[in-house]
């Protein structure tokens, strides 16, 4: 075996499908006699055989991919004869339960006749017809029933082969298909080539998608090169010694045939293959040698890819160089991409020859490994792509929650995740402050303790857990009352600046099994770094927001914030023809109170209103400070009554207030002047105008007091 990645043994494809055709028709009788009919006998024997059959077709479909058959002999249209019968079990086992399930069989049909030459479902066709008819002539069903089935099966196969003999759809068919074999053949020749085999280091870092879920997805420009470069290297080889073809063989990668890869030739009898390792001169160059010349040929050392064996003289193939040691071997027989070229000629092959053809072999090994070197030049870019642009997201979010968002969009870049949630450490536990996956809404805001789950026991020791980041059947990840099901491969990492306590953790889940590898776990450790001193500046950047918006002594809102609130009330208030209050509040004689027991306890004093204010209004209202020893109100909702009852309340509860200082007891009053909207103005500055109107008139009242506005 060639580094180990190989099965030894080959699968005998020939044998599966005579098996298989001979199971079928064993599935075909049994429905025929009515073995699958309701109530019917032999129900033990009816469940094995349907297994069988039904076993027999997943594999089938499975090798073929639903393809038309390689060979078009009986056993080769095995796959459609089980695919038929193991439909029919299905449909008379339930189907005079549910008469719908006659789609079945019918879309059966519509399918096979448009995926299938005709020549491959003969078989098929007479096994149904002779179910049908079988069925019929046994008593399971009606005359009715007979015709019905057998005009809708008619009907399906035929007008879906009229539809797609129109000339529309043949002209977009024929388009997708040569695009599609195009990219078929691109993926299987690259994959032949191993242009995404043995990814390096990093590549194996990052998710299953896109270049690296589907690495052939890249691979056709390399493929059309290769194969140009193929194409003209064996067309001069064939000029340049005068011969009839020149052709190279490439294995599959599993070794089980050889397929016809490039030719450069002069014949018209090609046969397009695979061929079947071993066969013919193939044979020869399984063992040590590393060249095989014939001269004259033997019927036996022929080549595989003429459909007759005339006209050849002399056969030369050559093992391409195998220094990295990347052929496959089964048995102590090695195979290996082989350069096989044809003469009419009986004359011996001369030493000048053999040496062009093994420094054409080099040369072609060489240019294979140039592209796997440029392949993997390219996916190793896409790779560090993506962690540029995990980086990208983190590094351009703010505040907290931006923060967070970037972090799940940075792991889905990196980890094809299912489930990825971030919990903050608060207090002696954690929060889940963002989930996404299942499970996600019951996480979201919820406190956990540190003693409970792998997400506390990593805050406490600021490792990841678990070992080797697997997990089997449900695991306590949170909490007692939560658990993580469903899920083979869990990593939680801390989130941790350098070597400080840990902020917080990252939980990521995937199905998938032994999907972090020790590399990838390095990747996520260092983004989880990078989480971390993103969150300390998102609460950083969120502080900074909040002191930009907020008075720093008494913890309202400060004046400019206010008149920014102001206006989306107003707006909001004239769209549905609302009503709002505004209240000046002003504390009375505060300079003498500054004077006489000093600014500290001038500031208490302020602090102390705030809180009175702060605690009176409802959350969709307004307290701000306006400026000294001044503060606002903005009432949303509330008219003129409504205000002067708020104003009276808190004016109230002012004068109640009895703060102590150095200096003895100090009782604070407080003066209020109230405007209406729409009643006393419609703009900002000709309420907040008013209002001041009114607080002056109590000031000059005799303070401690509520003054509504009225025109003079």
């Amino acid at each position: 075996m060639a580094k180990g990645r190989r099965q030894a043994s080959r699968i005998d494809r020939s044998t599966f499908r005579r098996a298989g055709f001979v199971v079928g028709l064993i599935g075909c009788v049994a429905v025929t006699v009515g073995l699958y009919e309701p109530g019917a006998d032999f129900v033990v024997l009816a469940l094995i055989l349907a297994g069988a059959v039904a076993l027999f077709s997943l594999l089938e479909m499975l090798q073929s991919g639903g393809d038309s058959p390689p060979e078009l002999s009986s056993f080769g249209t095995a796959g459609p004869l089980l695919w038929v019968v193991a439909v029919w079990i299905f449909f008379r086992g339930f189907g005079q339960g549910v008469p719908q399930l006659i789609l079945l069989p019918v879309g059966l049909i519509g399918w096979l006749a448009i995926s299938f030459p005709l020549q491959a479902l003969l078989v098929p066709i007479l096994a149904v017809v002779g179910m049908e008819t079988g069925l019929w002539g046994l008593g399971f069903q009606e005359t009715a029933g007979l015709a019905g089935n057998l005009a809708a099966y008619t009907a399906a196969g035929v007008g879906l082969s009229i539809f797609m003999s129109s000339k529309a759809y043949r002209q977009r068919m024929r388009k997708a298909l040569i695009r599609a074999k195009r990219d078929t053949a691109s993926r299987q020749y690259a994959r032949d080539l191993g242009l995404f085999s043995d990814m390096p280091g990093i590549l194996n870092v990052l998710p299953d998608y896109d270049l690296i879920k589907d690495p052939e997805a890249g691979s056709q420009p390399a493929v059309e090169s290769i194969t140009a470069a193929f194409d003209l290297q064996l067309e001069l080889i064939r000029q340049t010694l005068s011969l009839s073809t020149v052709a190279l063989l490439w294995p599959d990668p599993e070794g089980f045939e050889y397929r016809l890869r490039s030719i450069a030739t002069t014949r018209k009898d090609i046969a397009p293959g695979p061929f079947e390792v071993g066969v013919g001169i193939t044979g020869a160059l399984m063992g040590a040698e590393d060249l095989v010349s014939l001269a004259p040929a033997t019927p036996s050392l022929g080549v595989p890819y003429y459909l007759k064996q005339v006209e050849v003289g002399g056969i030369l193939a050559v093992r391409l160089c195998d220094d990295a040691d990347e052929w496959l071997r089964f048995d102590d027989k090695k195979i290996a991409p082989i350069i096989c070229v044809d003469r009419p000629g009986q004359e011996s092959w001369t030493e000048a020859e053999k040496t062009t053809m093994t420094l054409a072999a080099k040369k072609l090994a060489l240019d294979v490994t140039m592209s796997r070197q440029f392949q993997t030049m390219a996916h190793e870019r896409s790779a560090i792509q993506r962690v540029c642009i995990a980086m990208r997201e983190l590094n351009g979010a703010l505040g907290l929650e931006q923060v967070l968002q970037s972090t799940i969009k940075a792991v889905r870049t990196l980890v094809g995740a299912d489930f990825i949630s971030i919990s903050l450490a608060c207090g002696n536990g954690h929060c889940v402050a963002l989930a996404e996956g299942d499970g996600a809404e019951q996480l979201m805001g919820r406190e956990f303790s540190r003693e409970e789950g792998l997400v506390g026991q990593v805050l406490k020791i600021n490792r990841a857990l678990p070992a080797k980041a697997q997990c089997h059947g449900p695991t306590q990840v949170f909490g007692h009352d939560h658990l993580l099901v469903g899920y083979n491969s869990l990593l939680v990492l801390p989130l941790q600046k350098e070597k400080g306590e840990a902020t917080g953790a990252l939980t990521v889940a995937v199905r998938e099994a032994e999907v972090f590898t020790k590399a990838r776990q390095e990747i996520l450790e260092l983004i989880a770094a990078q989480v971390a001193v993103k969150i300390g500046l998102g609460h950083a950047h969120e502080e900074i927001n909040r002191l930009a918006t907020i008075d720093g002594l008494t913890g309202l809102i400060n004046h400019r914030t206010f008149q920014h609130g102001f206006d989306m009330m107003l707006g909001r208030e004239e769209r549905r023809s609302g009503v709002l209050s505004l209240l000046l509040c002003d504390i009375d004689h505060f300079k003498k109170i500054n004077d006489t027991h000093g600014h500290p306890f001038g500031d208490k004093v302020l602090k102390e209103v705030a809180a009175i204010l702060r605690k009176a209004v409802r959350s969709v209202d307004l307290a701000a400070r306006y400026g000294g020893e001044e503060f606002v109100l903005v009432l949303e909702g509330s008219g003129e009554q409504g205000g002067l009852q708020m104003a009276e309340r808190i004016r109230q509860e002012i004068e109640k207030m009895v703060l102590r200082s150095e200096k003895g007891s100090v009782r604070i009053t407080l003066s209020l002047g109230l405007s209406v909207y729409p009643d006393h103005g419609v703009d900002k500055e000709r309420l907040i105008s008013r209002a001041d109107q009114a607080l002056y008139r109590a000031k000059k009242q005799g303070r401690n007091r509520v003054v509504l506005w009225e025109k003079e």
